[in-house]
């Protein structure tokens, strides 16, 4: 099987930028408001202008991921307003993003070109709080309001009547009868500005001869390019070979909605690592498990040819480590040190299938199967990567502050233990520079989400990457 994938490399920030302390940039002197939520709350108060009929209080504003000079000359700020309609009481959340741009003018021009193409159109009226476009001068800032996104056009239909092919598949999926959608419901459950969004849907129906109710529930994964048709053929080539004997299964596909670039796809069965992590006990078994699926995915026949080589790897670690720089400029010593380490060590090797985004939340586990999901980065690369990854996720406890550290480093060594017994030898060897290259792009990572305490846990995972044993 083959992939048309093309996987962008992040820039890093220009020196003239990291060497100052976020917020402050030459070229956009308005971030210092524009991440300061205090100040947010106000300007979105003032700017945002509810649609006809509607009632919305603007009750709290957080920063809910920053992409900073990610693409070059503009900065992507997203926002988790909390809203409220004084007429009934309700209280629900909802995102909005800023975005600003280096060239002058560009963000009203955009603003303007919007509005004069009916933003609204395709978008049920219950999803729109606001306008969905708007522009705020003082900030030279354009607004969108989700699920008005100008490069993900189709959501609007998504959460419309834009997946009745797929509600009719899963209606012919259940026994014969007179089936009804009795209700729909859409939960968005993750969005990335430009970039996608993923949506649960729960159908409730009714069969009209017997009254048997039943719930129906799938994913929905919208991408803003045709990656959806590559991630449906390999997770379709997984199913095809899946045996007992592979020690690992994929989520499966329901299918692909080429009008709206979106892909549907089953829930995944079991429980999250992360969940386990979590709740206290025992890990050692179920990371172990993990372990031995993360080997056998990365041993496994490949069915992709799309490859992530090291000149991509690297330009991932300069775009994390810059921006790790310019957020918490007392790590600059360390993460210079850590860069040019990892940079000077690693060498090309023969590639082998790897997941490139595994994390805690990405992996479930069901009576000792593991299951993956979000495979839209599976690519072909050094396979040392995929253990670093997680382990770094671990170690740095992403979604996992309730976890001791040093249980999460307990959990991380057993995973270690256990994958490179079952591994040829020579992967341990780069295992170390790995593990500190993932762990800086993971500290970056803390700082785009901005995580309560991101400071204090960016330099924590910092100093994380500097103490992996065999680094120097």
């Amino acid at each position: 099987m083959t992939t048309g994938r093309a996987f962008a490399r992040r820039r890093p920030l220009p020196a003239a930028v990291y060497e100052e302390t976020y917020p402050r940039d030459p070229d956009f002197p308005q971030l210092e408001i524009a991440t300061d939520p205090r100040r947010m709350l106000d300007v979105f108060r003032a700017a945002l202008k509810p649609l006809a009929g509607k009632s919305v209080a603007i009750v709290d504003c957080v920063p809910f991921r920053f992409r900073c000079r990610q693409s070059g000359g503009r900065c992507v700020l997203q926002y988790t307003l909390r809203l409220s309609d004084p007429r009934t009481g309700r209280e629900w959340d909802h995102w909005v993003t800023g975005l600003l741009y280096v060239r002058p003018g560009e963000a009203e021009r955009l603003s303007r070109e919007l509005r004069a193409a009916d933003p609204q159109q395709g978008i049920p009226d219950e999803w729109l709080p606001f306008e969905p476009v708007d522009f705020i001068p003082e900030l030279d800032m354009l607004v969108q309001v989700f699920p008005f996104d100008r490069k993900l056009r189709q959501l609007g239909l998504v959460l419309g009547d834009g997946i009745e092919p797929l509600e009719r598949e899963l209606l012919a999926r259940l026994r014969p009868g007179s089936w009804l959608i009795t209700r729909r419901t859409i939960v968005p459950t993750r969005y990335r500005t430009e970039l996608g969004a993923a949506l649960r849907l729960e159908l409730q129906v009714r069969d009209a001869r017997t009254g048997q109710l039943v719930s129906l529930c799938c994913y929905l994964k919208v991408f803003r390019n045709d990656h959806g048709e590559g991630t449906l053929a390999f997770l379709r080539a997984c199913g095809d070979r899946e045996t007992a004997a592979t020690g690992f299964t994929v989520v499966r596909p329901l299918g692909y909605l080429p009008q709206v670039r979106t892909l549907a796809l089953e829930e995944a069965p079991g429980t999250t690592l992360q969940h386990v992590l979590l709740n206290g006990r025992n890990a050692g078994p179920a990371v172990r498990a993990v372990a031995r699926a993360v080997a056998a995915f990365n041993r496994a026949e490949p069915i992709i040819t799309a490859e992530h080589r090291l000149v991509d790897q690297f330009a991932d670690l300069h775009s994390a480590a810059t921006l790790v720089q310019w957020a918490c400029p007392e790590t600059r010593a360390a993460v210079r040190k850590i860069t040019d380490a990892v940079t000077a060590g690693l060498e090309e090797v023969p590639p082998a299938p790897i997941h490139r985004d595994l994390k805690p939340d990405h992996v479930f586990l069901l009576h000792g199967r593991v299951h993956f999901i979000d495979c839209d980065s599976v690519t072909l690369g050094d396979p040392a990567r995929d253990p670093a990854h997680l382990f770094a996720h671990i170690v740095a406890g992403v979604g996992l502050d309730a976890v001791p550290l040093e249980q999460r480093r307990a959990a991380a060594a057993a995973f270690v233990e256990e994958y490179f017994a079952r591994v040829p030898p020579p992967w341990r060897l780069r295992f170390p520079l790995h593990c500190a290259a993932a762990l800086i792009e993971v500290a970056g990572g803390i700082f785009k989400r901005q995580e309560p305490r991101w400071s204090e846990k960016v330099a924590e995972t910092v100093s994380e990457a500097g103490a992996v044993p065999g680094l120097a």
